[in-house]
């Protein structure tokens, strides 16, 4: 039986390594959506609602369009915001602000928050689910922040951050890298199995 055909829904270059360090086969599609329209104070419920609409765009587009592979596709969407001492953060909106995000994580570690909606287009069938990991990280060098800031990568990314590039800063992590990184490993792979049923 031939592998059903998978679809991430995002542009994000993070969790498109995770996906493909999983062994997975897929396309990307983005799916453009105005994020900042959708809020709420619970970081789980404001990264489900993301996901959602990240899902229900692309689904929309999927539907109206004459490609029969990705009618019949699986899709995954996420989202992810980082909590720091209670304060949800997403992707910085100055490098005045990614510094001071940069700066903070010697006090207090980043809690990311990722939620995950798996649509299977064919059956129509649904799945979500939240996972959460806690990077703690050491004191960061001015020279190391201005590096980061320069290469740009951060100004990208839920928290200001990129834990592939700090390694030589990072501290104790609890949970799963992948979910750092935009995309739980362990999650994903329970989802996709799930939507196959």
């Amino acid at each position: 039986m031939a592998e059903t055909p998978l679809i991430l829904g995002s542009s994000s270059i993070w969790r498109k390594k995770v996906l493909q360090d999983m062994g997975y086969k897929f396309k990307t599609m983005s799916p453009d959506i105005d994020e900042k329209a959708i809020r709420d104070t619970d970081p789980n419920k404001l990264t489900l609602l993301i996901s959602r609409a990240k899902a229900e765009a692309l689904l929309e587009r999927i539907k109206s369009s004459d490609n029969e592979e990705d009618k019949k596709s699986i899709m995954i969407c996420s989202d992810q915001v980082i909590v720091c001492n209670n304060v949800i953060r997403e992707k910085p909106i100055s490098e005045e602000e990614c510094r001071s995000y940069l700066e903070s994580y010697e006090f207090h570690p980043a809690v990311a928050v990722v939620s995950v909606v798996v649509v299977n287009i064919a059956t129509g069938k649904i799945v979500e689910g939240t996972a959460v990991a806690t990077q703690h990280f050491n004191k960061l060098p001015n020279e190391f922040i201005d590096k980061l800031i320069k290469q740009g990568d951060v100004m990208h990314c839920a928290g200001g951050f990129t834990v592939e590039h700090m390694s030589d800063y990072t501290g104790p992590l609890d949970g799963e890298i992948e979910t750092i990184m935009g995309l739980p490993k362990t999650l994903t792979t329970e989802l996709i199995e799930k939507v196959k049923i």
